[in-house]
């Protein structure tokens, strides 16, 4: 699973923010779609040209093993337009993205967690090894949660990181020329060594008259 980065929920972008007390064991469905608004904010996020269409299909669940934890999973659908990297024309692309996620309120999880490690005889602070999502998630705030923010992470992990132009290479650019691999380029400071002797011997000569 791609793993995204919390920095990102410091920028603006797409909010859609959801209360988890209103969450069973049962799982609630979500079916998300931003606006214009929303998608310019997230595009100008991304430092790409356009979103032209952006929603996603979500499913949140409780953990049946720890009720502070919720599960969230779904499904992101996106047009969206990038600049290819050589000739900068646009690229408009179709994205279909799985994603997942776990939170829990901090201060109930860590008490119901370390409640169950000291019943298991271990200590919370002796586990340093790296754990996985659901076994360290993201903290909620206020019990709520931003699907928006969410989708958009998971969007700019979907995005093509290179994106290229079939058929635009940079030998075709006015300007550029490219050097095949492994070929040897005769600078122009750099010649024969027995030419430029030769010219050297040739003053002499001239000289000498």
């Amino acid at each position: 699973m791609k793993k995204r980065s919390t920095a990102q929920a410091e920028q603006p972008g797409w909010s859609f923010v959801v209360d988890t007390d209103a969450i069973g064991l049962g799982p609630v469905h979500y079916s998300i779609e931003a606006t214009e608004k929303d998608r310019a904010a997230l595009a100008e996020r991304m430092d790409i040209p356009a979103i032209g269409a952006l929603s996603a299909e979500i499913d949140i669940t409780r953990s049946s093993h720890n009720k502070a934890v919720v599960h969230v999973q779904g499904t992101l659908k996106a047009d969206v337009t990038q600049e290819c990297v050589v000739s900068h024309a646009p690229i408009h692309s179709h994205i279909l993205e799985d994603f997942e996620a776990w939170y829990a309120d901090r201060e109930k999880y860590i008490s119901l967690d370390k409640a169950r490690h000291e019943r298991q005889g271990r200590s919370v602070d002796a586990e340093i090894q790296m754990m996985e999502e659901r076994e360290d998630p993201e903290p909620m705030v206020n019990g709520k949660i931003d699907l928006g923010d969410l989708v958009g992470q998971y969007l700019s992990l979907g995005l093509d990181p290179y994106p290229q132009l079939e058929g635009a290479v940079p030998d075709k650019i006015p300007g550029v020329t490219v050097v095949p691999e492994g070929a040897v380029v005769e600078s122009p400071l750099r010649r024969n060594p027995f030419e430029a002797l030769k010219k050297l011997k040739g003053r002499d000569t001239d000289e000498g008259k």
